[in-house]
């Protein structure tokens, strides 16, 4: 049983009625919190042609509670007692360099694992970028506290930004709770294993999920920013999708009073407070845009989006905002980046000012 599992139940869903010898026990053991939805956003605004529909789906978010469930990985599979993975609480496996894990550890506690994506120490850390850890992690808080099942311990993934631990602060949760994993081969059976589901796979973002990051953040006492009322976002502190010609960019803002800030070095207390005074934001994609859940109805995002990228994420945060969406879609550095989400780009600076004024701006 040490052996990494290649068997699969390809829904949660489907291990539960499996495993359950009867309705109460299967609805113990699989709880929907929000049944899967469908609804129709308005479609992005600008000179470009929209790239996607304004229908979206989302597929139900769930808890489930495994008896003797395992986590292994550093990047926190799930396995069921009859050594199989979950497919819908994960990504693809990582290329791990070995196959086999050392003896688990037993717990004879209730645990929760917050951990989704890929947590590989000095490699990848899903946990570690900005916009994951607001809708993909945090918002697995919000689905075991509306469960109402007490949980002893969370697993988690190594925390090594400013950022998470302030969030959590923020939500008030129990951080001597945590277990943070480091190490790949991570192995550990829990008497009863708590695994709170978003739909990332399928859509992305649902709006409750948005709701509970806005709610619980923004309402927390955090007094608006005069002066940020027209924000220009750099990416300058990012390593991938720099703007060529930021400099031509910001002439053309600077003139309508935007002012230029970069997220990094800001408390996310100070992303808050800046978001919710913005009127506009011009943005290159990322995930600072994760920031827009804290703005108010009636305020625009223009986001600036390489070719080689399409991503309706921010499009519908800020949707859920009450946000005018405007799309300006842009050439990139040639030659490519080997990964698409990497390309610089380059804005048309004639399609910028027509976006501005098309927003009135």
């Amino acid at each position: 049983m040490n052996v990494f599992p290649h068997l699969t139940y390809q829904r949660t869903r489907d291990w539960a009625a499996g495993a359950a010898l009867n309705l109460q026990q299967f609805q113990e053991m699989y709880r929907v919190l929000y049944p899967a939805e469908t609804i129709i956003l308005p479609p992005p605004k600008g000179v470009d042609t929209p790239r996607w529909g304004s229908i979206c789906h989302f597929d139900e978010a769930f808890v489930a509670v495994i008896p003797g469930g395992r986590v292994m990985t550093g990047s926190g599979h799930v396995v069921t007692p009859d050594h199989r993975r979950l497919q819908d609480v994960e990504l693809p496996p990582y290329p791990y360099p070995c196959n086999e894990l050392p003896e688990p550890q037993y717990t004879s506690e209730t645990v929760a694992t917050l951990m989704w994506g890929y947590n590989v120490p000095g490699t990848a850390y899903h946990q570690a970028i900005f916009g994951h850890w607001f809708f993909d992690y945090l918002t697995r808080i919000h689905l075991l506290e509306q469960s109402g099942i007490a949980i002893d311990k969370y697993l988690v993934g190594q925390l090594t930004h400013s950022f998470q631990y302030e969030s959590l602060q923020m939500l008030g949760f129990p951080i001597e709770k945590l277990i943070q994993v480091d190490r790949n081969d991570f192995h550990l059976v829990a008497n009863k294993l708590v695994v709170p589901a978003v739909p990332f796979l399928i859509g992305g973002c649902p709006s409750w999920a948005s709701q509970y990051i806005r709610t619980r953040l923004k309402n927390a006492s955090i007094a608006p920013r005069p002066g940020y009322e027209r924000i220009y976002v750099s990416r300058q502190d990012a390593f991938v999708r720099h703007v060529i010609n930021e400099e031509e960019v910001m002439q053309v803002l600077a003139e309508k009073g935007f002012v230029r800030i970069v997220l990094t070095p800001l408390s996310t207390a100070e992303k808050i407070a800046i978001y919710s005074s913005a009127q506009v934001i011009v943005s290159p994609f990322g995930s600072g845009s994760i920031n827009t859940v804290f703005c108010n109805p009636g305020s625009t995002l223009i986001e600036l989006t390489p070719l080689t990228v399409m991503d309706s994420y921010f499009w519908k945060i800020s949707n859920y905002a009450g946000m005018n969406y405007y799309e300006v879609l842009c050439n990139i550095e040639q030659p490519p980046k080997q990964l698409a989400g990497f390309d610089n780009l380059i804005v048309d600076i004639d399609k910028l000012k027509r976006v501005l004024h098309m927003a009135g701006i």
